[in-house]
């Protein structure tokens, strides 16, 4: 079942007025519920031919966003407040023979959280001397 146009247009309001992202089109939404595709533009690749994380984060928090407003309430992803220092930690969970698994997170100087996330980042083979 299509998504009603007005819907479309509302949820596209959460999405950041880049050139990467024109191409996000809406597949399915309910309240908090989402789903999209889009077709990752080549400049977004990183130089060993994969999806750049930053894009990849991009997409996670877009949908997060859109999820939210289904529900009818407006939403931001992170701090509303101007902190003049962050802190970003990052603390490993897993090291396997193929991956490792890291929590990070981000703290404004008065020790508030901001933002957090969990990745799982894929070995490429050790680093060259």
């Amino acid at each position: 079942e299509a998504v009603p146009q007005e819907t479309v247009e509302k949820l596209m309001g959460n999405v950041p007025a880049q050139k990467e992202l024109e191409g996000i089109r809406i597949l399915a939404s309910s309240p908090g519920s989402v789903r999209y595709e889009i077709d990752v533009p080549d400049n977004v690749l990183n130089y060993h031919g994969c999806i750049h994380g930053g894009f990849v984060s991009t997409m996670l928090e877009i949908a997060a966003g859109m999820a939210t407003y289904a529900y009818g309430e407006s939403n931001v992803a992170v701090s509303c407040a101007s902190p003049q220092r962050l802190t970003v930690s990052a603390d490993t969970s897993h090291k396997g023979r193929s991956t490792s698994v890291a929590h990070c997170a981000i703290v404004d100087e008065r020790g508030r959280l901001v933002a957090e996330s969990t990745f799982t980042m894929f070995f490429l083979g050790p680093l060259e001397s």
